[in-house]
């Protein structure tokens, strides 16, 4: 591993430049369910900027115009609280206002305004790391299989453990509770910077994210214009209630719906019950405390832990896929289909999908296998329920794409054949999964849940691959206005280093077309994929033919 050092200059706790009132606002049923995730947190390179001098102090501009910015994000600044009580005699007077679905236990909600806020972090920090380095230039051209491993961008993530929504947080030596959203901005040796930030995924999504950031640079072009014009208008939508409302039924009711609940329990969806085997999880879990003495009837199946080796070494690659192999991909699936109208939604993201999946089950050797393999795919909601793209929260879930593993990965089936049944398969699961009354139905078993962090809808090992998708989300329509073009050399998502664990994005922008908005697709750049697999199935993985067309 190339040897990076990052040395810290300063740190600090940032507000909203406004005095805020307080407020305590319940998160939505989704919102909750993301609780135990890992963080949101995207890393974007930065070439040198060339609109600024050498006395332009780049820490400072970005401090004021975040403390400006904050002031339409004042929630984040604040705490995450949840419902720890069966009682009500026990609820605190705020939680008492909340409608009775966001008064039952493990429920989420948001309190800020007040002089307890912890606010957000901010850091900054040195590398003797050039851009070089981090992301070689010709990465996309004479490195298409990355080892990352080798080269981590972990150290320009902010160090600081962020706070807990579900346990009790502790004040730091400086009297400060745990913020829920740090940011760190690094100065690289060859003038270039990293910024990075890390939210609870509750609050924020990617899209929640990037919404912000862009919210960031249009107020950092406007201070740095000097234009006397009004500040920008910033319209984020921050209203979880709305989401709730599109829930099936009646979710403050005491009982829920048997058929809502029937209507939901067909979708496909995992509801592994990590209650029936806490102790094979290979972090500390305990049912919670009031839950702990009572019976449980199982409300799905056992967490597969066998199929999961958690001390098999992981790798991590940064795979790329140029724009003439993602076309490649995506025409030999569709092969031979131009006047089916059943396939004629198939897209770019389901053929790439279904080609990493069908690669990575035949380096896991499944390709003989009768039993099912499963894509744990993330999906956001808000084109389903119309909550538009300022929605800002984490409206999304994780549906169960399954096949088996002969229909994945045998060589006895013809590639173009294979290829189209699995993009097929991935299509027909998103367009059940999309379906606005599943959806409410969804959420209305959600809302009678005994707390929405028991069903886990997702797993990993050997069997299992869990997929986030950044796709379209602007990763690279990020300009802070400091140089001629938005000057982003490369933006990484950070996810855990574990089996299975896979994030498809948007490639940088290249050559000619660098900083253009003449892009029509996303793939126009090609994808960039990150994968983390087991050392000896990565290994399979890039040694087969197939993988890269």
């Amino acid at each position: 591993m190339t040897s990076i050092e990052i040395s810290p200059i300063h740190s600090e706790r940032i507000f909203p430049r406004t005095a805020q009132t307080e407020h305590s606002v319940p998160l939505s049923l989704l919102d909750a369910t993301t609780a135990e995730f890992a963080c949101t947190c995207p890393i974007w390179l930065f070439e040198r900027p060339d609109k600024v001098d050498e006395e332009f102090d780049l820490a400072e501009h970005f401090r004021q115009s975040l403390c400006i910015t904050l002031d339409a994000y004042p929630h984040w600044a604040g705490q995450l609280k949840s419902i720890s009580t069966l009682d009500s005699t026990k609820l605190k007077p705020a939680e008492l206002r909340f409608p009775p679905h966001a008064r039952r236990f493990g429920r989420i909600y948001s309190h800020y305004g007040t002089s307890g806020d912890p606010g957000i972090e901010f850091v900054t920090a040195t590398s003797n790391a050039t851009l070089e380095m981090l992301s070689p230039a010709s990465r996309t051209t004479e490195y298409p299989l990355f080892d990352r491993g080798k080269v981590s961008l972990n150290g320009l993530v902010p160090p600081l453990r962020l706070a807990s929504s579900l346990e009790p947080n502790v004040v730091n030596e400086a009297g400060f509770l745990p913020p829920i959203m740090a940011i760190q901005l690094t100065k690289l040796a060859c003038g270039g910077f990293a910024l990075a930030t890390k939210n609870l995924h509750p609050l924020a999504d990617i899209q929640a994210v990037i919404h912000f950031v862009k919210d960031w640079t249009k107020i950092s072009r406007w201070i740095l214009s000097g234009s006397p014009s009004p500040k920008p208008q910033l319209n984020p939508l921050f209203d979880p209630a709305r989401l709730d409302s599109m829930a099936a039924g009646d979710i403050n009711y005491a009982q829920p719906d048997p058929a809502t609940i029937a209507q939901a329990l067909n979708l496909p969806m995992h509801r592994y019950d990590w209650w029936s085997t806490p102790a094979l999880c290979p972090w500390a879990q305990e049912i919670p405390e009031p839950f702990r003495n009572q019976e449980h009837t199982p409300v799905g199946p056992d967490m597969p832990w066998l199929e999961w080796d958690f001390n098999a070494p992981v790798s991590h690659y940064l795979v790329h896929l140029n724009r003439s192999q993602v076309d490649q991909i995506y025409e030999t699936t569709i092969k031979g289909t131009r006047n089916d109208t059943t396939d004629s939604r198939i897209s770019r993201h389901d053929a790439v999908l279904a080609h990493i999946w069908s690669c990575i089950t035949r380096a896991r050797q499944l390709g003989e296998d009768t039993g099912l393999v499963h894509c744990d795919l993330a999906y956001g909601t808000r084109p389903a329920l119309g909550l538009g793209e300022n929605f800002i929260g984490s409206p999304s879930l994780m549906m169960n794409i399954e096949m088996t593993g002969v229909e994945l990965a045998s060589a006895d089936i013809l590639e173009d054949q294979r290829r189209l049944s699995i993009a097929r398969c991935i299509r027909d699961t998103v367009s059940q999964i999309g379906d606005k009354a599943a959806l409410g139905a969804h959420l209305h078993s959600l809302a009678h849940e005994k707390t929405p962090q028991r069903i886990w809808q997702g797993f990993l090992g050997r069997r299992h691959l869990i997929v986030t998708t950044w796709a379209r989300a602007g990763l690279y329509e990020i300009d802070f206005g400091l140089s001629s073009y938005s000057g982003i050399r490369y933006a990484e998502g950070v996810v855990p280093t574990l089996d299975g664990d896979v994030l498809i994005k948007d490639a940088p922008p290249s050559g000619d077309l660098h900083g253009s908005s003449g892009a029509t697709s996303w793939t126009d750049y090609g994808v960039d994929v990150s994968l983390h697999l087991r050392t000896e199935d990565m290994e399979r993985l890039i040694r087969d033919p197939l993988f890269l067309p």
